[in-house]
């Protein structure tokens, strides 16, 4: 338990319920799975775990101090995780001056960023911009955001963003990597590349009018889970096959009816949204069958690797999803994101070596995202 977050809202004095309850869990910064984990923790399974089902419940019972930090400590964590999210802008020729577009924006980042449309977020430091040697820079910048709980809590909370931009020898385009930490980062750093974009077309150096992103419809569904399934098998670096030990599956709800097949035919009847716990990659019915894929999506998958870099061996937890896919209406236009959840590296207690073993791991997952990317996307 943080005694931060326990001494910030004095949990052992007060004890939320009914009214103030119900609009504390009823933030979108509180997913639904943490309301349904709460109500689980006290005996209660909803086979619903929407939160319109699982919020009127957990509202009518009082939440112990423990339950209710282990609840904001859960949000917290979750939403402070680093994920980032790959793009690419295409250049005019290998030996476009790109950089040039990049310093030529430098002293105006402040004013590219609406934060009007961001409610209660300011610059804990401006965005900036550094150059390493002629071929990658990075924005950095961090923010201050007045927590959604304010009222409740009077907590504010900050969180740190970079923008990677990096040319690969004789590369015909500009790989952007978008690294956030929060919403409100996520939104700052669409800005940011979204002008970033338009001054190297204003400029000449591209003929896109935005990056490009891996979206959910960038494939087809066979191929969309074929590519969250191979990035489970493997990502460059694992020793063996990787071990889905979370995955969040929802109905296709296009198709009315399913096959009468016992390997698919269980989710007939089931709710929209499914989320399995424990099951290895090989153990999953759904995933045996291609036959199966035009009936589920694969919106997220959490995955144990046993892996080896140099003289570096370890474990790490990755979590693959389509961002905003809650709501049907925008699941196509929810972009890929991952992060590093959890790393292990035996023998090793330096937080120096662990940065280092991360951004190997990182840069090998990207590698691996780009060539299932080109080898499963659409034709554009």
């Amino acid at each position: 338990m943080s005694e931060t977050i326990k001494e910030k809202v004095e949990a052992e004095n007060w004890l939320p319920y009914g009214e103030q309850l119900r609009i504390l869990l009823g933030s979108e910064h509180i997913s639904y799975g943490e309301v349904a984990n709460a109500l689980r923790g006290k005996g209660v399974f909803c086979f619903n775990t929407e939160k319109s089902s699982t919020i009127p419940i957990l509202s009518t019972t009082i939440l112990r101090p423990f339950e209710f930090v282990a609840l904001l400590e859960a949000s917290i964590s979750r939403e402070t995780r680093p994920k980032e999210q790959p793009q690419d802008i295409q250049l005019v020729s290998d030996n476009a001056n790109w950089q040039s577009s990049v310093k030529a924006l430098a002293s105006d980042l402040v004013t590219l960023v609406q934060l009007d449309g961001i409610p209660g977020v300011t610059f804990a430091s401006n965005p900036s911009v550094s150059f390493n040697g002629t071929h990658s820079a990075s924005i950095d910048y961090a923010i201050n955001r007045t927590d959604y709980s304010q009222d409740l809590l009077g907590r504010d909370l900050n969180f740190s963003a970079k923008i990677l931009i990096e040319q690969k020898a004789g590369a015909l385009k500009l790989e952007i990597l978008s690294q956030r930490s929060s919403k409100e980062t996520g939104l700052i750093n669409d800005q940011l590349v979204k002008s970033l974009t338009q001054r190297l077309k204003n400029d000449g150096v591209s003929d896109n009018g935005e990056p490009r992103k891996i979206l959910f419809q960038s494939f087809n569904n066979k191929n969309r889970i074929l590519f969250m399934l191979r990035l489970a098998a493997e990502f460059g670096a694992n020793k063996g096959l990787g071990v889905i030990v979370d995955v969040n599956i929802r109905r296709n709800e296009s198709k009315e009816a399913l096959p009468d097949d016992p390997g698919i035919k269980w989710m007939e009847g089931t709710m929209r949204n499914l989320k399995i716990d424990g099951d290895k990659l090989n153990d999953i019915s759904i995933f045996s069958s291609e036959d199966y894929f035009d009936y589920f999506f694969v919106i997220k998958l959490v995955v144990d690797y046993e892996f080896e870099l140099a003289q570096n061996t370890g474990t790490c937890t990755v979590i693959y999803s389509f961002d905003k896919t809650r709501n049907f209406a925008r699941i196509m236009s929810a972009p890929f994101t991952y992060s590093i959840d959890r790393l292990h590296i035996k023998g090793n207690t330096s937080a120096k070596v662990s940065s280092i073993v991360k951004g190997e791991i990182a840069a090998k997952m990207r590698s691996r995202i780009d060539a299932l990317y080109a080898d499963l996307a659409i034709a554009s």
